[in-house]
């Protein structure tokens, strides 16, 4: 099984024609949403992005028991627990801090 999650965290979803709005013009993520899975009913656990990213990336609730940052020494890494059974992950950001001490 061959799997591409793609993830627009800062993007107003009700502002998408595949969600109802007729005045933005986005012929590419409609053409995206008729051709793939969408997930309308989800929700998280902290926002804005960062800590948003960190949940979904580690499955660990994020403003439960520190601040926001960068992943942790101790955070199991969705991607390195695929990783260590075989599975091939990429991950492209444009938060390169992410992923630094001090976040």
């Amino acid at each position: 099984m061959k799997a591409i999650m793609v993830m627009y965290d800062s993007l107003n979803r009700h502002m998408l024609p595949n969600h109802g709005c007729d005045w933005t013009l986005a012929p590419n993520f409609a053409q995206l949403a008729e051709r793939t899975v969408t997930f309308d009913n989800h929700y998280v656990g902290s926002m804005p992005c960062m800590p948003a990213r960190r949940e979904m990336h580690t499955g660990r609730y994020n403003f439960l028991h520190r601040s926001w940052g960068p992943h942790e020494p101790f955070d199991d890494s969705t991607f390195m627990e695929m990783k260590k059974n075989n599975i091939y992950s990429h991950l492209a950001s444009d938060h390169y801090h992410y992923w630094e001490d001090g976040g």
